[in-house]
């Protein structure tokens, strides 16, 4: 009787040890994974933080008093006469950069357009196509600017735009520049702006 009550107590506590045993590993499972996890993330966050840095070391600073950035003359969109800088001189200047297949574009060029309404005695705006392929006037004539803002055609237009990536660097689309009553740049803003930042941009450069 001694001897089988022995021999349980003696299995019993050789399993309670597999049990022990095996929860220890599938905790040391656990805390390997967490460990792989958080180092999977750490070097996610390190390279998109590298990415950011590096499109920030490299990003085209405006190029504030370049002949080439202040005195543009460009082909109408609309027409076949041209659309140039000087003729804005007196007033503030607004230069909205758009592509049909801009998709911001939707958005802030109507955006625009209400603004341009509210202060057509105070600020020029004008529309510029450009990275195009001779589809931008469709887009021009939904977005009520046709017959509205004066409109030019960039540089060679399609990837070959010389003002918009020659000029400023611009990559992807929309762009907007802002110029001063006698035609230096201002600020370039590369992507898109809703109405209110328009307004907020034009009240700290214009100050209207």
């Amino acid at each position: 009787m001694v001897d089988s009550v022995g021999v349980s107590m003696a299995r019993a506590t050789k399993a309670q040890q597999r049990v022990r045993r095996q929860a220890e590993a599938e905790a040391r499972q656990a805390a390997e994974s967490k460990k792989r996890t958080i180092r999977s993330v750490a070097i996610g966050v390190a390279v998109v933080v590298s990415i950011v840095l590096a499109l920030v070391v490299l990003w085209p600073e405006p190029q504030v008093g370049d002949t080439s950035a202040e005195a543009w003359d460009l082909p109408q969109l609309d027409g076949e006469g041209r659309v140039a800088l000087a003729d804005f001189r007196g007033r503030p200047t607004v230069a909205a950069f758009f592509a049909s297949w801009c998709e911001v574009c939707e958005d802030e060029i109507p955006q625009y357009l209400a603004i341009s309404d509210q202060f057509r005695d105070e600020v020029n705006f004008v529309g510029i196509n450009t990275q195009d392929s001779g589809r931008g006037m469709g887009d021009a004539e939904k977005w009520g600017i046709a017959g509205v803002w004066p409109l030019a055609e960039d540089i060679g237009n399609a990837n070959g735009s010389g003002l918009s990536t020659g000029t400023f660097g611009m990559r992807g689309s929309p762009m907007t520049v802002f110029y001063d009553e006698d035609g230096h740049v201002l600020h370039v803003q590369r992507g898109g702006l809703s109405g209110s930042q328009l307004l907020s941009a034009m009240e700290q450069l214009f100050g209207v």
